[in-house]
């Protein structure tokens, strides 16, 4: 069984199409950890739950995106215009017209994102998580915010690899994380970044990079196209789409 690690699509279905057919993923055999955040953003968040439904070996961690739309659906944003405006300005647009304006979330979704995990450790010790989390406590003790939110987790480790520093998280093999863009470290940084034992997989789909999908054992990773350059008349979350980008 291979073993593939994809985070934070951002509704970026025809994306995550590609990484699954250019990395030859097979459904029968190969297992997919997912680190959330597949809402909001770009137009297909229905369509790309519906994929993640399909996939039979399938881990899925809880994004903060995730916990916006999920809010959203049961109704916990009814009294907290505040935090419902934000999210519909950070993607969770795409997300109402995804399902349609004024419409209910499935039933199957909503069950989906209310069962996904905060965090994942494998039989190997590899330890999956959405943001990151807090290193002077055990992992079941971080909360919430830390493990789907918070950067400082990235910045502690991205600071000491620019400073040539070791990044060794314990008592894990490796750390895999998504939520910061590598692209927001470093524009030419396309590809997931490798700090020590900790890789950051969120390659920036959510607004001008591709979505990745990495073999966890190999650390072989295959590539989107730009995912903006799929959905070419949509703004995204750049707040501007590829054509008129271009031009266009």
């Amino acid at each position: 069984m291979r073993r593939f690690v994809m985070s934070d699509s951002h509704g970026g279905y025809k994306a995550m199409m590609q990484c699954i057919e250019r990395s030859g993923y097979d459904n029968d055999t190969d297992q997919l950890l997912f680190l959330g955040d597949v809402v909001d953003g770009w137009s297909n968040t229905m369509e790309s739950i519906d994929l993640l439904l399909s996939i039979n070996n399938l881990v899925y961690i809880l994004g903060n995106h995730d916990q916006w739309a999920l809010e959203y659906y049961i109704g916990k944003m009814k009294k907290d215009e505040e935090t419902k405006e934000l999210w519909l300005l950070q993607g969770g647009a795409a997300t109402v017209r995804s399902y349609g304006s004024g419409k209910p979330m499935p039933q199957e979704h909503l069950a989906f994102l209310e069962e996904a995990r905060y965090y994942y450790v494998t039989e190997d010790n590899i330890l999956l998580v959405h943001a990151g989390f807090d290193t002077n406590l055990p992992i079941e003790k971080s909360t919430s915010y830390n493990l789907m939110w918070s950067r400082s987790f990235v910045t502690r480790c991205y600071n000491r690899y620019k400073e040539k520093r070791p990044v060794t998280i314990e008592p894990y093999k490796e750390v895999f994380i998504g939520h910061t863009p590598t692209i927001a470290l470093d524009a030419t940084q396309t590809t997931p970044l490798q700090m020590g034992n900790v890789i950051l997989t969120d390659t920036g789909a959510a607004f001008t990079g591709c979505l990745s999908i990495m073999d966890i054992d190999s650390k072989e990773v295959w590539q989107s196209d730009k995912v903006m350059r799929l959905y070419p008349y949509e703004e995204g979350r750049n707040g501007i789409s590829w054509n008129s980008r271009r031009g266009g």
